[in-house]
């Protein structure tokens, strides 16, 4: 689909299958052009976390290395997803050339396998957007402007993964957006519902689950004019236990390194970088040192100048650094930020002098709230979107679990809702017309529908001549007018490439269908022996 704003609004269960085939602008037009991405898929029902690793890594021995990785961890080894991911790049099946995109399924299926695909050819662009750049996002400054937390450049395809825990509205600014930015690159996305992992100690779930201190302390982002702290998307980790082997060293000549922003551990000890410049822009530029040393998101600062700092107070190291995320001339040590006088007292660390050796370490402990459902690059992410950005122009159809309702029916009126949406007022059923509200309840009614929970509403795709679920643009419903008709969350046929406003012949009503289970064993049955292009259990 060329327009994705149907990505919220209530979640889609199932299991998604995005095969690649023609690509097809916004108008619905396909092109004739040759695909430079190849997909296959990995699979292993070991029980055993390493054990599983090990498989996957046998099974790509004679394969190269994959530009992208996308990898379906089931809901039982749902807080050991940035674990696994972790293991699959030190192990080589993705190393660090891969993006790896992590997914947690939400069902608790003991039997559940995991699964990992893998595509080479072609290059993708890996990024994660949080809630304060979702409200950031827009049509109107997109045009002109790259989208915020999105790398830019002349993508052709756009695939999403979006928390369920985002406010709707945030998550269709965000697709607007890549709409107004990309308006000939295809877009798919798919909710993922975070999963509660099984039950743990209490010392590991003080620590999946810390958050910094709303007072008394500037750990937050919010309460800091470096551009530094904590966002309620970052993941957490722990440097008390001490740090793993791998380590790099980086000598900094200049201020500012090229880490846009650090995020504290738990308890406020420690410093990782969360966001940073992925290269630099010319030689010799400050922003680029960071990257070019082979520093990357998820290490944590050791050392500064030779002594352990990796257990310091989060605002204590940042005076250390003075590593500027955001430019601000007037800021000053994190002493002064806030109002310290609401906790703790604190006198500034002295910056230390240029130019230094800063090692970075990687936690061996830590990753996040247990519920994140989504891990990027061995990074868990949670309240915002996750996404991969291709070179290749994909065609993105969705296998949704959903059924129909009962036969297509015909529209006799439709429009814009002034309210906001889209409206389908009247529906003609054996030449007579009636509310679609009407209409749509005998129809649940007949389906043996108890509630209208999930309960979609589907628009033909142009040209389409498919009669599975994946013919339609389906839509959630906002709910129901005046005069009976049934608003549904979008702009309109035009504004979704789907054609004129004032020519919809007919809607087709979707229930929710079976479940995961049901719908992975359809495709694994119909891709028997071939290569299964994504399925990705969210739901079951």
């Amino acid at each position: 689909t060329a327009q994705g704003r149907r990505l919220h609004g209530g979640h889609v269960a199932g299991a998604i299958a995005v095969g690649i085939a023609l690509p097809r602008n916004r108008r619905g037009v396909r092109s004739i052009q040759r695909f430079a991405l190849s997909w296959r898929t990995l699979t292993s029902s070991q029980q055993d976390l390493d054990a599983a690793v090990g498989e996957l890594k046998s099974a790509n021995a004679a394969a190269g290395p994959a530009s992208v990785a996308i990898l379906s961890v089931p809901g039982r080894w749902a807080a050991e997803a940035a674990t696994l991911s972790t293991k699959l790049k030190e192990t080589g099946v993705c190393p660090d050339s891969t993006a790896l995109l992590a997914v947690v399924q939400e069902s608790q299926n003991a039997a559940a396998p995991v699964s990992l695909l893998l595509a080479t050819g072609g290059s993708a662009a890996p990024f994660f957007v949080n809630k304060e750049e979702l409200s950031q996002a827009g049509a109107g400054l997109a045009k002109e402007n790259p989208v915020p937390g999105v790398p830019d450049g002349p993508h052709a395809s756009i695939l999403l993964f979006a928390d369920s825990k985002v406010p709707g509205i945030l998550t269709r600014n965000l697709l607007e957006a890549l709409d107004a930015r990309y308006p000939r690159a295809s877009k798919v996305g798919v909710l993922v519902k975070p999963v509660a992992s099984e039950a743990q100690d209490d010392a590991a779930d003080s620590l999946q689950n810390w958050e910094p201190p709303r007072e008394g302390r500037q750990l937050r982002t919010r309460d800091r004019s470096d551009g530094h702290g904590w966002m309620k998307s970052d993941p957490i980790f722990s440097t008390l236990e001490g740090l793993g082997m791998e380590s790099t060293t980086v000598e900094f000549k200049k201020r500012p390194f090229g880490v846009k922003r650090y995020t504290p551990g738990y308890q406020g000890k420690g410093a990782m970088v969360i966001d940073m410049q992925e290269k630099g822009r010319y030689p010799g530029d400050a922003m680029g040192q960071a990257a070019v040393g082979g520093v990357r998101t998820g290490m944590v600062v050791k050392t500064v100048g030779g002594k352990d700092v990796s257990q310091w107070d989060f605002e204590d190291l940042m005076d250390l650094l003075n590593d500027q995320g955001i430019m601000d001339p007037d800021s000053k040590s994190a002493a002064s930020w806030g109002d310290a006088s609401k906790g703790q007292q604190r006198q500034p660390v002295e910056e230390v002098v240029l130019p230094v050796n800063i090692e970075f370490g990687v936690p061996t402990s830590g990753g996040g709230s247990s519920e994140a459902p989504l891990c990027l690059n061995s990074l868990p992410r949670q309240e915002g979107v996750v996404g991969l950005a291709f070179s290749e122009p994909l065609d993105a159809a969705l296998r949704l679990s959903v059924v129909k309702m009962g036969p297509s029916l015909e529209v006799a009126k439709s429009g814009p809702n002034p309210e906001g949406g889209f409206l389908v007022e009247l529906i003609r059923v054996q030449g007579k017309e009636m509310p679609a509200a009407s209409a749509l309840k005998g129809a649940a009614k007949a389906a043996g529908l108890g509630s209208m929970k999930g309960v979609c509403l589907g628009l033909r795709r142009p040209s389409s001549g498919a009669e599975d679920a994946a013919a339609w643009a389906v839509f959630p419903l906002a709910g129901v007018s005046k005069t009976g008709g049934i608003v549904f969350r979008s702009k309109g046929p035009t504004a979704e490439g789907l054609g004129a406003d004032d020519t919809i012949r007919e809607v087709q009503f979707f229930a929710p269908g079976p479940g995961a289970a049901a719908a992975l064993q359809d495709l694994t049955g119909k891709f028997a022996g071939k290569t299964l292009p994504l399925a990705l259990v969210t739901s079951e």
